[in-house]
């Protein structure tokens, strides 16, 4: 985790807006000058919405208030004009803060009085208010979100590493939030360790990372401490360089061949990883949430800043069910074991250190056909790798290799294109469900992926036929 990946889109231009919070009052802060009132802003260069590091730290230099994020309150954009605006309710730690100057405290009733320089943000602040009035707290809200968390996760942090003896160096900075996950990171004499809670149909990440470590213990995070009913865990940072950091095929290579063999193992251990909280995403769960999925209008429309699925390719969509129920069935009698599948496997989730690689963030393991697993991970090698020849075939076959061990490696190439089609369809319907568990107000962090996948699957579909 020490070379973090930035997310920075070329010649686009973000605006990042905070709502910081009286301490104690129902008032925000606003910044004043001839021209209006505004919310205290930033242009990052980092474009990951869920990566908040930067915005905490930009407030602390701007305004001298130490800040954690809440969630992102607020997002529009446009792919055309490459312009973007997100607007982050904040959770004010500092006490006794003086704010700066040109800034003043507002409640609610004085909204309608001021000139705001960007009149959506009065808006925002109509529906935070709103929000922050209410004792309703929506079912699915990230406990991260929730005011107050973020000080009771940081007393179990300080209270597990003085319990194993590791002294912290420095304050413990918010690094990612997002309805996925929130991950924390904090610098000791030890080196530094994170710090990262779950939640939802992503609760059992800390039991399915503790489970797999036990069985892959060189090839996964170091966990020092994994408290399953919080789904909190503290890992140790796994310093390297991400796969995607070396151009050398060899690497990539090893990395695919190693996996294989690690899923091949993990054959013997299907019962015992469904026992233990494992998803259970075979194929024949699959064909269950064909329909459901394809029926929905809502999942499959949107969104509107993305290429849309059209009434055409919806109405297709709907007629190859039997079509697809029947592929999922002869994928599973193919002679390929279903097993340990990432989920998210890509070569930023693989990291080389020391000549031995950890794969990390296992919040979307489950137990599928495993040729899911590679075909995500081939999807846009070549933009990885543009300059190697044959590059997808090279690396298919390197990950092919092991799986020799059921069927020679020309029916393995056959297995990997029936694969395809049905590696797409799989990630539409696991993120409509992981869509569907997020609150409402947030499913807009997820909503791309299904017109996403389901526009793959017809493609891919369509140079088959």
């Amino acid at each position: 985790m020490s070379q973090v990946v930035v997310v920075h889109l070329a010649n686009f231009h973000f605006d990042y807006y905070s709502i910081i919070p009286h301490e104690t009052k129902p008032q925000v802060l606003i910044l004043c000058d001839k021209n209006g009132c505004s919310l205290p802003w930033l242009v990052p260069y980092e474009h990951h919405f869920g990566v908040v590091n930067h915005i905490n730290q930009a407030i602390a230099t701007q305004l001298g208030c130490n800040v954690t994020v809440l969630k992102c309150f607020y997002e529009d954009y446009s792919l055309e004009a490459k312009i973007g605006c997100r607007v982050y309710a904040m959770e004010n730690h500092s006490c006794q803060w003086t704010p700066p100057k040109n800034s003043r405290w507002i409640g609610f009733e004085e909204l309608d009085s001021l000139k705001f320089v960007i009149p959506k943000l009065r808006q925002v602040l109509n529906s935070w208010f709103a929000e922050i009035s209410s004792d309703n707290i929506p079912k699915m809200r990230v406990p991260w979100a929730q005011v107050g968390w973020f000080d009771r996760a940081i007393a179990w942090i300080n209270l597990q590493l003085n319990f194993i003896g590791f002294d912290i160096t420095a304050p413990i900075q918010q690094f990612k939030s997002q309805t996925r996950s929130c991950l924390l990171k904090i610098s000791t004499k030890n080196g530094d360790i994170y710090f990262k809670a779950t939640f939802g149909v992503f609760v059992n990440e800390t039991i399915l990372t503790k489970s797999i470590a036990e069985f892959y213990p060189q090839h996964l995070p170091e966990l020092l401490v994994v408290d399953t009913q919080k789904s909190w865990m503290l890992m140790r940072d796994f310093r390297g360089k991400h796969l995607g950091k070396t151009q050398d095929i060899f690497y990539w290579q090893k990395a695919l061949n190693l996996f294989a063999k690690m899923q091949i193992q993990a054959v013997a251990q299907v019962e015992q990883l469904l026992a233990i909280g494992f998803p259970d995403r075979r194929t024949e769960q699959i064909i269950n949430q064909i329909e459901p999925l394809f029926a929905d209008n809502s999942a499959i429309l949107i969104p509107q800043n993305a290429p849309r699925l059209s009434v055409d390719e919806i109405e297709t969509l709907r007629s190859l069910i039997p079509q697809l129920r029947v592929m999922c069935y002869e994928l599973a009698m193919c002679g390929i074991p279903q097993t340990l599948v990432h989920g998210d496997f890509h070569c930023e989730n693989v990291i080389l250190t020391d000549e031995r690689f950890i794969y990390f963030d296992w919040s979307d393991g489950a137990l599928s056909h495993p040729f899911f697993d590679a075909v995500f991970f081939l999807q846009d090698i070549t933009q990885q790798l543009p300059d190697i020849i044959d590059i997808q075939v090279s690396l298919r076959n390197a990950y092919l290799e092991p799986w020799t061990v059921y069927m020679p490696i020309e029916q393995l190439i056959s297995v990997f294109a029936k694969a395809e089609p049905l590696a797409y369809l799989y990630y539409a319907v696991v993120s409509y469900e992981i869509t569907q568990s997020l609150e409402v107000s947030h499913r807009w962090e997820m909503e791309e992926a299904v017109p996403y996948w389901l526009k793959k699957l017809l493609s891919c579909i369509q140079e088959i036929e």
